[in-house]
């Protein structure tokens, strides 16, 4: 969720007569229609090193040791995140757009962005990465970082995010967008006003999240790319359609869509036979524990008769007792089976949950080979 305040500032524009031209002009033709933030390095700043940063990724462990350059961190912690305003006629999306590109393409962080993706190119070319899973060893960093609800506090720019190892939505939204589009994805932040919640879009063979033409990643969680954010914090859903804010000037996209599709289907389906495997298993488990306490009390009886010396009954009940307890192996057969099927299934839910780092392994693992 992002609901931070975003600071705007009106400026009134009047009329300026140049009486020593001799002519006419007008303030406004000096200004743009809205200034925004700019990086400005503190000269002499410093901070602590960053500790490296281990996550997992597909199946192996990723180390990243990159660090910032301290006067850009503390010029972007100083920075004031606000959009001025010179022309009023300027709509919402448009400022706050221009707001989110200029913090995300902020040229004081071109060195950072440099570093960086000059470690995530050595794992690329350490493990062979096609752009698909090097696309997905970004989203996995981003997405591993913590995640902090920050409502009171103005966006981060990318490189305080990457230095302070957590963010909100759109504060992990835009360290993302801006590594896409630095590695020349085409790239889009997909800002949900009605909700407050931004996530990234990257462009993709098919239709797309709500047809925008962008496979959507959450940041906030590790997930697949091309997942639906589902339940977000405060049970919240995506209902609207969301405000694209393309970020870059990349060409490259997402093909994988079709995996993810094929994969998320798998899991939906067993989620679904799951809990009717649930149900099934608990209304029988009460049948058979019933049934026991039946067996258990005739067999009582039974001992009891043979005590007694009581053969007539016995041997009357002991042909009924033994129908009892032909139909309860039976259905206890029946239900250690359809237990085994429900743990099976579990096992395949559980992974899929489990590796959503890892998409290349948990589609070879369900379906064998990839198409």
């Amino acid at each position: 969720m992002t609901k931070k305040p975003l600071s705007i500032t009106f400026f009134a524009i009047l009329a300026v007569f140049i009486l020593s031209s001799g002519c006419v002009s007008y303030l406004h033709s000096f200004f743009p229609a809205a200034s925004y933030p700019e990086i400005e390095p503190q000269r002499g700043a410093t901070i602590p090193a960053v500790p490296d940063y281990i996550y997992p990724f597909e199946e192996f462990l990723v180390t990243l040791s990159s660090d910032v350059d301290p006067e850009v961190y503390a010029g972007a912690q100083s920075a004031e995140k606000g959009v001025r305003i010179y022309d009023t006629s300027i709509g919402d999306d448009e400022w706050r757009s221009g707001l989110y590109r200029a913090m995300t393409l902020d040229p004081a962080q071109g060195t950072f962005f440099d570093n960086l993706t000059g470690e995530f190119s050595q794992v690329r070319a350490t493990y062979d990465l096609d752009s698909d899973e090097y696309l997905e060893l970004m989203t996995v960093f981003v997405q591993s970082l913590q995640y902090r609800n920050q409502n009171l506090s103005s966006p981060k720019y990318p490189v305080e995010t990457y230095y302070d190892r957590e963010g909100d939505c759109d504060d992990k939204s835009m360290l993302l967008a801006s590594l896409l589009a630095h590695e020349g994805y085409n790239v889009s932040l997909l800002y949900f006003g009605p909700e407050q919640h931004m996530a990234v879009g990257v462009a993709c063979q098919e239709e797309g999240y709500r047809d925008t033409g962008y496979a959507y990643i959450e940041t906030t969680r590790v997930s697949f790319v091309g997942s639906e954010a589902g339940s977000l914090e405060g049970n919240i859903t995506l209902v609207s359609d969301p405000l694209v804010i393309s970020i870059g000037s990349g060409t490259k996209g997402y093909t994988r869509c079709g995996e993810i599709r094929a994969i998320n289907d798998e899991l939906f389906n067993i989620s679904a036979r799951l809990e009717l495997l649930a149900t099934e298993l608990r209304g029988r488990e009460s049948s058979l524990l019933s049934r026991r306490s039946d067996i258990e009390t005739m067999d009582r009886q039974l001992e009891m008769m043979l005590a007694e010396g009581d053969y007539f009954r016995y041997n009357r009940l002991v042909s009924e007792y033994n129908t009892w307890v032909g139909d309860y192996n039976q259905d206890l057969e029946v239900y250690q089976k359809i237990s085994d099927e429900y743990s099976r299934l579990a096992e395949r839910y559980n992974y899929i949950i489990s590796h959503e780092h890892d998409r290349e392994g948990t589609y070879r693992y369900l379906f064998g080979e990839q198409w």
